[in-house]
């Protein structure tokens, strides 16, 4: 018979889960609570918070697949995030220090493995990319621009 409290947490996870198409998962035990409290507060700057409970509560919150990514120890932590990315990028540093490891995630419906999660970490932020883009659209209007301002110095030369 579940406790009382185990029937809390378990609602508390659902409604994480349910409330964020986004989640990671990651093993959390290698963490001491002084790192416990900068990673919280790393994610809490990139718009994340990070909820650890137990392997058998996490893995009735979570979708089918993910349930694969929650096995071993005693507590796993999912992490949620407005800003996907943003989170992928505080817990891959953490991970380069060997203080967690990332078991994987799902996104939108998709799981993805903890190598997908890493391609996260990499890609450039969403402001970033959004330069990128209309330095892109941008480039064309430039070069034509520059074209038309030669051709208007080419006649005034011989004119």
């Amino acid at each position: 018979m579940p406790s009382f409290i185990n029937e809390l947490s378990l609602k508390d996870l659902q409604g994480l889960v349910s409330s964020n198409p986004s989640l990671i998962i990651v093993d959390p035990s290698k963490l001491n609570s002084g790192d416990t409290l900068k990673l919280r507060k790393s994610l809490s700057e990139a718009g994340a918070k990070m909820k650890v409970a137990k392997v058998s509560l996490i893995k009735r919150a979570v979708p089918e697949g993910a349930a694969k990514m929650v096995e071993g120890k005693s507590s796993i932590a999912l992490v949620s995030a407005k800003d996907m990315l943003a989170a992928a990028k505080v817990l891959a540093d953490l991970e380069k220090e060997e203080k967690l490891s990332v078991r994987g995630g799902f996104m939108d419906g998709q799981l993805l493995d903890a190598g997908q999660v890493k391609k996260l970490a990499s890609m450039p932020s969403k402001q970033v990319l959004r330069g990128m883009l209309v330095n892109v659209l941008a480039a064309p209007l430039v070069g034509l621009a520059r074209v038309i301002a030669e051709i208007k110095k080419k006649k005034e030369a011989a004119g």
